[in-house]
């Protein structure tokens, strides 16, 4: 079994008091084998909230996975978002925009889809696809996972965030990928893709920020068995401490995931 710990949309800069540190704690009582944090580390990419996004992963369990969304690149600061929309990613956390985990029985690949020439939106590009079709080519029998900020395919009543979302959809399904990490919307939720049953798209709500949508503040952890996964459902109480509050058991199959 692969445990994988999903995060997402810390925002660090609205992140409520005391709440990074429950929550690495937890993490670390899990034993994941890995933990993934799909975007947003930041509210406005400004030093001392990536400094404090950089002392939240070095608490977590390792090998932490992090990329980044849409609000780590500079909002108000113009001509560093146009020229050099990542120094301070670079700078404050030492970390590549787009890496991968290769565990005994999973790849877990990271994307960039936050576009800086834009606010909210996305985008994914060719050659981003290229480099994770070369990289699931060698992942022989292990489960094949992508991590990324913008939703593929967002659930009914959201619009679409993702530039290139169908080819990348369709690209996934030829490598093999079973499973998507995405985060963005503030709320979880987990479902086959419309358009590619055979992978399942799980969404993570903000974990730690007090910009919370629809389950507060949430973080999933997956337990990849040999045909399926649990996926089990954190949400924090009113007291700062995150509780398991739901679990769903999938199962994938010749017609996908159900």
């Amino acid at each position: 079994m692969t445990r994988v710990i999903h995060l997402s949309d810390p925002h660090f800069g609205t992140d409520v008091p005391g709440l990074p540190e429950a929550l690495a704690a937890l993490l670390r009582d899990l034993s994941p084998d890995v933990t993934i944090v799909s975007g947003d580390l930041t509210q406005r990419a400004r030093p001392p909230q990536f400094a404090a996004a950089r002392r939240f992963l070095a608490a977590c369990p390792p090998p932490v996975l992090a990329i980044p969304g849409n609000h780590d690149a500079p909002l108000f600061n113009l001509p560093l978002r146009l020229i050099a929309p990542w120094r301070n990613w670079h700078r404050g956390l030492s970390l590549p925009l787009e890496a991968e985990v290769t565990t005994p029985r999973a790849i877990i690949a990271g994307i960039n889809t936050a576009n800086p020439l834009v606010w909210k939106d996305g985008q994914i590009r060719s050659a981003q696809l290229d480099r994770l079709a070369a990289l699931f080519a060698r992942a022989g029998d292990r489960r094949r996972i992508v991590a990324l900020h913008h939703p593929p395919e967002p659930p009914e009543g959201e619009a679409p965030s993702l530039t290139g979302a169908d080819a990348a959809i369709r690209a996934f399904a030829e490598m093999g990928v079973q499973m998507l990490l995405s985060g963005h919307l503030h709320f979880t939720h987990v479902a086959p893709l419309s358009a590619a049953p055979g992978i399942l798209s799980v969404q993570a709500g903000t974990c730690l920020s007090t910009r919370t949508r629809k389950d507060g503040n949430a973080f999933s952890l997956i337990d990849l068995t040999e045909d399926g996964a649990a996926i089990t459902h954190y949400r924090a109480t009113r007291d700062g401490h995150f509780q398991p509050d739901a679990q769903t058991q999938w199962m994938r199959g010749p017609d996908g995931w159900r």
